[in-house]
């Protein structure tokens, strides 16, 4: 029987929702005692399908402190515990345990960077610093996991070893509506959701920006908080209700009671939040990167804008009529169903396992 260790050295937001939704099969498939988890101790409450598996949290603190620790408690973990395969999530985790001398030799590792850090918006030579730091590590695992068709082309285009990367597209569950807490939002009013990190690259700002443009009958609820330190939303606006971190279900009853998700990224691997909206029947708008554009089909099931543009993002908004919104919420739930459902996903990665343990095998992805 398989066992695997899942490794995270950050959970909170579409990380959690991915382990989830791995777990949710793996449980299945291989058995809870074959599993086991390494996480921040802070965030293991983000994990709602882990029942029976092991969990061994590490104290987070800084992210130098975090990569120290996490190859402490690894190393403890090994020494009582042994593994067929090591799933690494992340960046930070990656570069851990790709850096780091295993005791008693390395299982095969897989590694999932949940979108490159070299795709972000920063100085040319510091996104050149961190592509060469991929490509060096890329041999220190024994394949690389790319959530999209734009990881995927992105890492070719940054020179990352073609027979190392595996591009398996995210996919969630299906969940259909159910009586969840009451969701209260203004009355006669657009209802615009957003959910995330309230930081530059989700774009917070930008909707806040749009918000100030917008006429009375617009009102906006937007689900997270300023995760990062580096960011702050100075913006106050009336028709924008901030609801802090809420619970996986409560966040569903939100998507559900909206009437457009909007996701204004400047970068993104994939965007599963917006794959949430779609699987509620919600209406998108979001920003053309990543791999935004291989969920959303733009004036289809919701419009893709300009990024980091205030204007492109209002007049998408202002665009939207009952019509189109019912028409796209019904176009996005059946894209959903089609492309992004997780026992897709599910039998890749189990298939991709199966490769690293057994070479022979191979592995077979499903297109969009």
């Amino acid at each position: 029987m398989t066992t695997v260790l899942h490794v995270a050295e950050v959970l909170k937001g579409g990380t959690a929702s991915y382990i989830d939704e791995l777990l949710s099969d793996q449980v299945r498939r291989y058995g809870a005692d074959k599993l086991c988890l390494l996480v921040p101790a802070s965030q293991v409450g983000s994990l709602t399908q882990a029942a029976g598996v092991e969990i061994v949290a590490f104290p987070d603190g800084g992210r130098l402190a975090n990569l120290r620790a996490l190859q402490r408690f690894l190393k403890q973990l090994l020494s009582r515990r042994s593994f067929d395969l090591v799933h690494v999530h992340g960046t930070f985790a990656g570069v851990a345990l790709r850096t780091m001398a295993w005791p008693g030799g390395r299982p095969p590792l897989i590694y999932c960077a949940h979108g490159w850090s070299f795709d972000r918006q920063a100085a040319g030579w510091k996104c050149a610093l961190m592509a060469a730091a991929e490509r060096l590590l890329a041999w220190r695992c024994e394949r690389i996991i790319c959530i999209s068709e734009h990881d995927h082309a992105s890492a070719v285009a940054r020179g990352l070893p073609r027979d190392k990367l595996v591009t398996v597209r995210n996919g969630i569950r299906d969940q259909p509506a159910t009586p969840g807490p009451a969701v209260s939002w203004p009355a006669s009013k657009l209802r615009i959701l957003f959910a995330g990190r309230f930081d530059y690259q989700k774009g917070i700002d930008l909707l806040y920006g749009a918000m100030s443009e917008l006429g009375p009958e617009y009102a906006a609820i937007a689900i997270g908080d300023a995760s990062a330190g580096d960011f702050e939303l100075t913006a106050d606006l009336p028709s924008v209700v901030q609801t802090g971190w809420l619970a996986r279900d409560q966040v569903q009853a939100y998507l559900h009671s909206c009437d457009v998700f909007v996701m204004p990224s400047r970068w993104e691997g994939f965007g599963l939040s917006a794959l949430e909206a779609m699987r509620a029947g919600r209406a998108v708008v979001a920003t053309g990167v990543g791999g935004l554009p291989e969920l959303v089909r733009d004036g289809v099931n919701g419009y893709l804008v300009e990024a980091n543009s205030v204007p492109a993002l209002v007049e998408a908004l202002a665009k939207l009529t009952p019509e189109r919104i019912a028409a796209m919420g019904q176009a996005g739930r059946a894209r959903f169903e089609t492309f992004f459902d997780a026992a897709r996903m599910n039998r890749e990665i189990a298939a991709l396992y199966d490769t690293v343990l057994a070479p022979a095998v191979s592995v077979h992805t499903e297109r969009v």
